[in-house]
């Protein structure tokens, strides 16, 4: 599996990028992505995880764009590596079942100005499409597309999943089941002053986060899908920790890559 942006299992946040967490207004919830719930795959089958070999590490999650797309962050994926990676479908409990549905990677695309290493490292273009070589059995998630800006309105609910960290602890190496959270869009200002305008670009990334913190994706939930209204408005790519209310989460917005992933996703 290529480096992700935490050491380990992927992760929402990376130390390159020093700043956050996935943090809807006021209080969040009090439940365990951090502060999330359990999630019913049934009801997100096209969520999926990018694990390693033995199909028990999961490093990133993805998104099922179509029977044999995955869009998920280009941090989580190399081309160096790609061949190692499994693709889990259908499976809620990575570790307690063998339900599912598992795929190879048969070709990988890899956003041309995607720059998340080094000092240059920005959140835009954190964009990677994955060739399986089968389809997958499940339904896919649409695109937000340009025309639908609303979905990125400050304080809309998103919903994010992943099988991350629970615990906000990097070096924690539980695998939970699935785990979902609504996370409302802080807007672009937090982002700005947590990042700055170099790391967080206005035009290609979304800030989202509860203004107390303690709602987030966190290790191992980096490329999962950022949904709105039955579309994948985002995926999640970084921030500084997972449960700091400073820094928010970012997450690429794909209705700025509509054009480009579309034509990536039909090929």
């Amino acid at each position: 599996m290529g480096k992700a942006r935490r050491r380990g299992r992927g992760a929402l946040a990376g130390a390159v990028l020093a700043g956050a967490a996935l943090v809807l207004q006021g209080a969040p919830p009090a439940a365990a992505v951090v502060g999330g719930d359990r999630a019913d795959i049934g009801k997100y089958p096209w969520t999926v995880a990018l694990t390693s070999q033995d199909v028990k590490e999961p490093e990133c999650a993805g998104t099922l764009v179509a029977p044999r797309k995955v869009l998920t962050a280009s941090h989580c994926v190399s081309p160096a590596t790609v061949d190692r990676v499994r693709v889990v479908g259908g499976r809620e409990d990575l570790r307690g079942t063998r339900k599912g549905t598992v795929r190879k990677v048969s070709k990988l695309w890899i956003h041309p100005r995607a720059d998340t290493e080094g000092n240059g490292a920005t959140y835009a273009h954190d964009l990677a499409v994955l060739t399986l070589d089968a389809p997958m059995p499940y339904r896919t998630l649409p695109l937000a597309t340009p025309a639908q800006q609303k979905l990125y309105e400050e304080g809309a609910p998103n919903r994010v999943l992943g099988w991350g960290s629970t615990t906000g602890r990097e070096d924690d190496t539980t695998v939970p089941p699935l785990q979902t959270a609504l996370i409302p869009n802080r807007g672009d200002e937090q982002c700005v002053t947590a990042y700055g305008t170099r790391r967080y670009r206005k035009s290609f990334t979304m800030c989202v986060g509860y203004p107390a913190g303690g709602v987030s994706a966190c290790s191992g939930d980096s490329g999962g899908p950022v949904v709105v209204k039955g579309r994948l408005v985002g995926v999640i790519s970084g921030g500084g920790s997972c449960t700091s209310r400073r820094y928010p989460g970012v997450a690429v917005k794909t209705a700025s890559y509509y054009a480009l992933l579309q034509s990536r996703i039909a090929g």
